[in-house]
């Protein structure tokens, strides 16, 4: 009885072999079209960066003397034509470092008497870093103090070129003995001011800020989302060994028993983890840590808009070092209007390598945006709201806030008020 059941099950699968065979040979395949829509893109789309893409200043103010200034802002020709010259083709020499306090030099007097230029970063720059974007002669391996400013200024001689580079700290300010930027060359930059608007010098935050309204563009566009594959098979060595962990308060989480990706759906933010063995010697390297942030950053979702490095912490210690970099929209930046949304990519380094990453999964389509234009308010009235504000103040500067729908991002513009403990508040928003 077994062998003729073995017999019958033979023949079966002989009849479908012979079977299979004729219809390779010859029926006439019906090959259906995936339609592209259905296609999964697999790869994360975005710019590279270098260093001198993430590290610019955010403001160059002309001193006109009189207390006259002006602002170059960033999509100005000005600044283009200013920013290049001073940052690329022009060098210091000659570094001292100096007691602020005890120099004798009047600082009010510099800023409002005083034909120059100041070159202001948002954040500050670690020297050691700054010399890598602009030529700074000598070495400056071990130079971390935060540059936050730079001033060129004309002596009253009018025989000589002054820069100081300010830090964060009153007492610490370094003098440029030597730079190869003429009187009349800088007078010539100081001299495109008197074709701009006007700005005032505001005390209480020690920002130049508009005598007049100023014009910017509202926005409202469409976005796409990094998907969950996509970011798999960017962060993960083999995607293949990726499996779903659990999910727990609205977070899916991802592994390959070492790395964690944590999905965060309802903020439409992630978080990716990769655990790091520390070294006997962990000492942090600034530049390094940067360098590989933003080459880590670069194959791994890029850049979908301008980034600028808006902090580093802390700036000398052994662990961790986290870099934030703001993202920048028509020039401005985008603060969001709950934090962990929107607009910052953060990155936390250790050891020379990326222990965690987080962004936001959003990717706005900008050349697809509603454009609306809108105006922010300025001189006497824009004093008097910050004189409102009770907090003690750190900056003020115009920025976009961005509100996120379930289908949009609208950016609108609006005086953000940074206060001396890191948080922001915004203005009444302008018409």
């Amino acid at each position: 009885m077994k062998e003729r059941i073995k017999s019958i099950t033979l023949m079966v699968l002989v009849g479908v072999s012979l079977l299979q065979s004729y219809l390779l040979a010859y029926g006439t395949p019906n090959f259906d079209l995936i339609p592209q829509t259905e296609y999964v893109e697999t790869e994360l789309n975005g710019s590279k960066a270098d260093m001198r893409n993430v590290i610019f200043p955010e403001q160059i103010v002309t001193h006109l003397g009189n207390k006259r200034h002006t602002v170059f802002p960033i999509d100005n020709q000005f600044y283009s034509m200013v920013s290049s010259d001073l940052m690329r083709d022009r060098s210091l020499d000659q570094l001292r470092k100096l007691n602020g306090v005890q120099t004798g030099v009047s600082w009010d007097i510099l800023r409002d008497e005083r034909p120059g230029i100041e070159i202001r970063f948002r954040q500050g720059v670690p020297l050691n870093v700054l010399q890598t974007i602009m030529p700074i002669k000598g070495d400056l391996s071990g130079y971390t103090d935060t540059i936050t400013r730079i001033l060129y200024y004309v002596k009253d001689t009018r025989d000589e070129v002054k820069v100081y580079l300010f830090t964060d700290s009153p007492l610490v300010v370094y003098e440029a003995g030597k730079t190869d930027i003429t009187v009349r060359q800088l007078e010539q930059y100081v001299g495109f001011g008197e074709h701009l608007p006007s700005y005032h010098y505001h005390a209480a935050s020690g920002s130049y800020l508009p005598n007049a309204p100023i014009s910017m563009v509202r926005l409202k566009m469409p976005f796409t989302l990094f998907t969950q594959e996509q970011l798999k098979r960017s962060l993960f060595p083999d995607p293949s060994l990726t499996k779903f962990l659990f999910e727990k308060e609205g977070s899916q989480y991802y592994t390959d028993s070492k790395r964690i990706l944590q999905m965060k759906n309802g903020q439409r933010w992630f978080l990716y983890t990769d655990p790091i063995a520390p070294p006997a010697d962990n000492q942090t390297d600034i530049k390094g840590n940067l360098q590989n942030a933003v080459n880590f950053i670069n194959q791994h979702g890029g850049w979908n808009s301008g980034y600028l490095l808006s902090g580093i912490t802390p700036q000398e210690t052994e662990g961790q070092q986290t870099l934030l970099f703001r993202q920048y929209i028509q020039n401005y930046p985008v603060l969001p209007a709950k934090p962990d949304t929107f607009g910052l990519i953060k990155v936390v380094m250790e050891n020379g390598a990326v222990a965690t990453y987080e962004r936001s999964t959003i990717n706005p389509d900008v050349q697809a945006a509603q454009r609306t234009e809108a105006q922010l308010p300025g001189g006497d009235a824009l004093d008097a709201l910050l004189a409102g504000v009770t907090k003690p103040i750190d900056s003020v500067y115009p920025a976009y806030q961005a509100v996120v729908t379930e289908q949009t991002v609208e950016l609108v513009p609006r005086w953000a008020v940074e206060l001396l403990d890191g948080s922001v508040e915004f203005l009444p928003a302008g018409k």
